[in-house]
């Protein structure tokens, strides 16, 4: 009886072990699922807060790479859109440096004379990185931004593309923001195509393609009548640089340089 006891209890005390055993094998893959679901939620989150700026960003990335083993791929998914938000803080940086010069140019503007102002453009190269038209640019962009036909934080990050939007006329204007157009990643391609489905010179053409063919002539007739009085400049300099040519000419044997 005793030894009938004593081989329960370790049997018992067997099954006990095994027991235990099983429990601490099952509690540590809990364990190691909880903690795969905590990663798991701690990078979903990520990706989220990484596309929070754009809602629809997640879905670009699933369209654009459709086909593909990246959108399940968060490491890759997160690599991008790190590197999205990079570009846009640098982009944001660019306009807000463009910005910035162009209302120092234009202040400066203001504190010179015409004439000293002139000087200052014609020297440009001299005295800044960038060329006369650059600045001119600038000068733009700022007054744009500053009057409000430009939100600041509808302003492209391309000073180039943001000037085009400032050789928008108003009615043309209306249409781009009718549109869509007047946003931070809007290209310099789509706001010329715009500019040249409408009439920049603001003749009232509607959207149904109606033009004031009496306007249109005038025009012409301004322009026809401009060039030709170019055309005759051109003609008085060319006659004008071969006297200078002739009285230049190396002087012939014989004959005394005066």
């Amino acid at each position: 009886m005793g030894v009938c006891a004593a081989g329960n209890q370790a049997v018992s005390a067997g099954v006990g072990k095994r027991s235990r055993a099983s429990l601490k094998v099952f509690l540590a893959q809990d364990d190691v699922t909880d903690k795969d679901v905590v990663l798991t939620d701690r990078r979903a989150l990520e990706l989220q807060t990484l596309g929070a700026e754009d809602p629809d960003v997640l879905d670009a990335i699933r369209e654009v790479f459709a086909g593909t083993s990246l959108p399940d791929d968060q490491e890759k998914v997160k690599r991008i859109l790190r590197t999205r938000s990079e570009i846009q803080k640098e982009w944001g940086d660019a306009r807000d440096s463009f910005i910035a010069i162009g209302r120092a140019l234009i202040a400066l503007e203001n504190e010179l004379t015409k004439a000293e102002f002139a000087r200052l453009r014609h020297a440009t190269e001299r005295l800044f990185p960038f060329s006369d038209a650059t600045a001119t640019q600038f000068r733009q962009v700022a007054r744009a931004v500053d009057g409000g036909r430009i939100p600041i934080e509808s302003c492209p990050g391309s000073y180039g593309t943001a000037y085009q939007i400032t050789l928008l006329t108003d009615s043309q204007l209306r249409v781009a923001r009718e549109r869509g157009l007047i946003r931070s990643d809007v290209t310099r391609r789509e706001i010329t195509q715009l500019r040249r489905e409408i009439s920049a010179a603001g003749f009232g053409e509607s959207l149904g393609g109606r033009v004031d063919r009496t306007k249109l002539r005038e025009e012409r007739a301004r322009l026809a009548d401009r060039r030709t009085r170019l055309s005759e400049e051109l003609l008085a300099l060319d006659r004008r640089i071969e006297q200078l040519d002739e009285l230049l000419a190396p002087v012939t044997a014989g004959e005394s340089e005066g």
